[in-house]
């Protein structure tokens, strides 16, 4: 007798009973949830009987007349209940598996997400790769923003204790972007303003100063000057700024300025002319501030004022030099002022400069009024209207308010 093998061929409506077409549908989904829960549940009672009181569970329990669903597995098992369903060690297994938080599916919910560190968040983003200068002086911004005190001691303890100015010198040099400090120049400038407070409150100073002497001491083509002259610049007003205000932001008096500029003078060298462009521009922003601006600070020491005055000689700048003997802290002198105006004043001037003359002729005017010189004050006030005819007095209180308000740098008459 020979016995035939059925063909494979044969199998062939046998196999898409096998396969089931996915995915399910929502009421498939849902018998095949109810058949594994009822059969897990009697195996677990058949493996684990389970005695509630005098009673037991019997080996073959009564079918239910209605399958439990998820939802109804889950509230049982966070609403507690004194029934004894509710305790059965089946319900109380199915609830832990079903209420974990892997089968909540609570879309467009998010939970809020924890304030980070800027200290980590500076760590992650050297780690990345992704830290840039811009975005270096955003995380200062931030510590910075974060510091509180009650007073300016205070508020620089604090500074230095966060360690980010540290960090962030760390990162320049691992980077390699010291070696080349030309990249603070331009839109990445505002690192310098945020990185110098940071640097004399955690006792690197002295860091900030050999960057000051590095470009100093640099001979750039033509085509990098500019670069160069705006990094050095950049610093060197930074380092100004920090001096002359307190880390509650108060301004204080300009003695530290004037220190700072003296060590400037003594570091640059003579003959490059981007350095000599950058000591001038500094130099007359702090002589704007020790004339034009002077009542928004205390009073400056006059040895510190004296040696500031001196380093800027060389410049001969003869409306500063007058302007500032005129504001001497100790002995305020104003013939220089009185003899500029009577000799040295050009016609067409630009409105700038007949606008800082302006302010020497009020200022003179006020000094002569304490000595007692009626005829000179007399002669200031008609060189005042006479200088001014050409502008309407529309524009020259606007030009008096811009003065005022901002401390951009008026022309010179050299």
């Amino acid at each position: 007798m020979v016995v035939r093998t059925t063909s494979l061929h044969s199998l062939k409506n046998f196999l898409p009973k096998i396969h089931q077409p996915l995915p399910l549908s929502h009421r498939e989904s849902q018998q095949l949830l109810e058949s594994i829960t009822t059969s897990f549940r009697k195996n677990l009672d058949k493996e684990h009987p389970w005695e509630h009181g005098n009673e037991s569970t019997s080996p073959n329990p009564p079918p239910q007349t209605k399958k439990p669903t998820l939802p109804k597995l889950v509230a049982s098992s966070s609403l507690p209940s004194d029934t004894p369903t509710s305790q059965r060690p089946t319900d109380r297994h199915l609830g832990a598996i079903l209420s974990n938080p892997l089968f909540a599916h609570q879309e467009n919910k998010k939970p809020p997400a924890a304030s980070r560190d800027p200290l980590d968040v500076f760590d992650s983003a050297v780690s990345k790769g992704l830290m840039t200068p811009r975005r270096a002086a955003g995380f200062l911004a931030k510590v910075r923003s974060q510091v509180t005190g009650e007073s300016a001691d205070d508020i620089r303890q604090g500074i230095a204790d966060s360690g980010a100015g540290l960090r962030v010198v760390q990162w320049l040099r691992a980077s390699g972007l010291e070696n080349d400090l030309r990249f603070l120049a331009d839109s990445n400038a505002i690192l310098f303003a945020n990185l110098i407070p940071f640097m004399y409150a955690e006792g690197l100073e002295e860091v900030v100063w050999s960057w000051v002497a590095r470009l100093a001491a640099r001979n750039e083509t033509d085509d990098v000057k500019h670069t160069h002259f705006t990094a050095l610049f950049g610093l060197l007003h930074a380092i100004m700024k920090h001096k002359r205000t307190s880390y509650s932001g108060l301004k204080t008096s300009l003695d530290g300025s004037y220190e700072a500029m003296v060590r400037v003078n003594e570091l640059l060298p003579e003959k490059n002319q981007v350095a000599s462009r950058a000591f001038k521009d500094i130099w007359v922003r702090l002589s704007l501030a020790s004339t034009v601006f002077a009542s928004e600070q205390p009073k400056p020491s006059a040895p510190q004022f004296n040696a500031f005055v001196g380093v800027g000689r060389p410049l001969k700048l003869r409306l500063d030099m007058a302007h500032l003997e005129l504001r001497h802290p100790l002995s305020p002198d104003h013939s220089a002022a009185v003899q500029f105006m009577h000799h040295n004043v050009p016609p067409n001037l630009r409105p700038n400069t007949r606008t800082r003359l302006v302010c020497l002729a009020l200022d003179a005017a006020d000094r002569l009024k304490e000595v007692g010189d009626a005829e000179e004050v007399s002669w200031i006030e008609r060189f005042v209207t006479r200088i001014s005819n050409d502008l309407n007095s529309g524009i020259l209180n606007a030009l008096k308010r811009e003065l005022i308000a901002s401390e951009l740098s008026i022309y010179r008459m050299e």
